[in-house]
């Protein structure tokens, strides 16, 4: 069998200055890095979809792009070609794992390595020849050259990877084109030979701080063709090929750099008048919000002082704190929580009876009797817990058989809500729309009449 070997290959001008051209682009992108990870992370995404769909697509796998990024990212489950998902899945993997090889610094072009990537591209597909050189002579319909029989595949293959370990000044493109050539050439498995020859060439060039050359299915009669053309030892029209699918890879990166300037200063812009007017928004959100709550306030102190001054029996006596900030009122609304939550404290006294009540700031979580609107955004709730004695207060939606309603009070549409919990069918209720004055009447009889008594 006809082996060429890198430094037998001659290029022609052509092909000399598209590699030039993939080199120069590589020292324009060069030029810009670190790159922004938004964009690194937009294209590498985007690659991987399309370096699979293609890879696949050019061996006859019928899913399209966007079931390939489908299953890349959610996996088979589900899928109705089970053998082409596997496809889409594995080959990911192995280019996956192939990434991560060159970022440690393993050395890739051994035998092991090459078996160790197609077992992953076969991994449930074919697991009796997945990670195995085939064992049998192998004829391609249609080709002037064949490849060689079983017993001439691993001394090749070591052949192969000897000379990519080899150090060299040959052009990164020429070594990447030669070794998917020399894949294909020997046709070392089973099945998927073309796939591990487009996975290889790209193990090299990203070796060469260039990037991958995604050939794509529209290439695919043009591609064949230099391949044969290759096994005669004419070289350039692939070569010239993968330079071509380098060059517009490296130039993604150029445009999407060229949009990240372009639109940096309209999105800093725009962002900054939406974060003003969000934050305007907030502001006024939290000031309607601290409204309604002093008001509420002002109703429970009004009331306290109406039962004190009408009885000598029972003691009343109200303490308020000051309401919290806005800092603290959005920590509380996302979830994050604060201290010193307080709003006020109640003490009721008869005899020796003694109860506190506490009412502090929390998050309200959602519930059956909630709302879509209710769901929208987040709410802070005016929640209450009791001290029947021992200083340990528990809140009324933790006490078993708490004789008390009143759950918790949050605002919505800048009016209350009041949850509360019916005594008689054990159900939570939301009275809507409901004054503060009925809020704190309701909450202090409540206390009165069962605890009190």
């Amino acid at each position: 069998m006809e082996f060429w070997l890198p430094n037998q290959i001659e290029l022609n001008g052509t092909s000399k200055a598209l590699i030039q051209d993939v080199e120069e682009t590589a020292r324009r992108v060069d030029e810009q890095r670190p790159l922004p990870d938004p964009v690194v992370r937009r294209i590498n995404d985007d690659l991987l979809g399309e370096r699979v769909y293609s890879s696949n697509a050019i061996e006859g796998n019928t899913l399209d792009l966007r079931e390939t990024i489908v299953i890349l990212k959610q996996g088979v489950l589900g899928a109705k070609k089970k053998r082409e998902a596997l496809e889409v899945r594995n080959l990911g993997q192995a280019v996956d794992a192939i990434s991560d090889w060159i970022r440690t610094g393993i050395d890739c072009h051994t035998v092991d390595k090459l078996l160790q990537a197609h077992r992953l591209l076969f991994n449930e597909i074919d697991d009796e020849w997945a990670g195995r050189f085939r064992e049998h002579r192998v004829m391609i319909r249609g080709a002037t050259h064949q490849p060689p029989s079983q017993e001439g595949v691993r001394p090749l293959v070591e052949r192969l990877m000897d000379e990519l370990r080899e150090p060299t000044n040959e052009n990164a493109i020429l070594r990447a084109t030669w070794a998917h050539w020399a894949i294909a050439r020997i046709h070392p498995f089973h099945d998927g030979n073309g796939r591990m020859a487009r996975l290889w060439q790209d193990l090299v060039l990203h070796q060469s701080k260039l990037t991958c050359a995604v050939i794509r299915p529209e290439d695919r009669r043009q591609y064949l063709e230099a391949l044969g053309e290759a096994d005669e030892g004419e070289f350039n029209p692939i070569a010239q090929l993968v330079a071509q699918r380098a060059s517009s890879t490296f130039d993604r990166y150029l445009i999407e750099l060229r949009k990240e300037d372009e639109l940096k200063d309209w999105v800093t812009d725009l962002v900054g008048e939406v974060d003003t007017r969000l934050e305007e928004k907030r502001k006024l959100d939290y000031m309607r919000w601290a409204r309604r709550m002093t008001q509420l306030r002002y109703e429970f102190e009004l009331c306290t002082a109406r039962v004190t001054d009408s009885t000598t029996e029972l003691g009343v006596q109200i303490r308020p704190f000051d309401i919290i900030d806005q800092s603290r009122w959005e920590n509380i609304g996302s979830g994050v929580g604060a201290e010193q939550t307080w709003f006020f404290k109640m003490e009721f006294s008869r005899g020796r009876e003694r109860r506190r009540y506490f009412f502090f700031f929390g998050r309200h979580f959602w519930g059956e009797c909630d709302t879509d609107r209710d769901r929208a955004e987040p709410r802070v709730s005016l929640l209450i817990s009791e001290d029947a004695g021992g200083g340990h207060a528990s809140r009324l939606d933790q006490i078993p058989d708490c004789p008390l309603e009143a759950r918790e009070v949050f605002v919505t549409d800048d009016e209350f809500v009041r949850k509360r919990e019916d005594c008689v069918t054990g159900k939570t209720v939301y009275d809507r729309n409901v004054s503060a004055l009925r809020i704190a009447q309701d909450f202090i009889r409540d206390v009165v009449l069962h605890r009190m008594t």
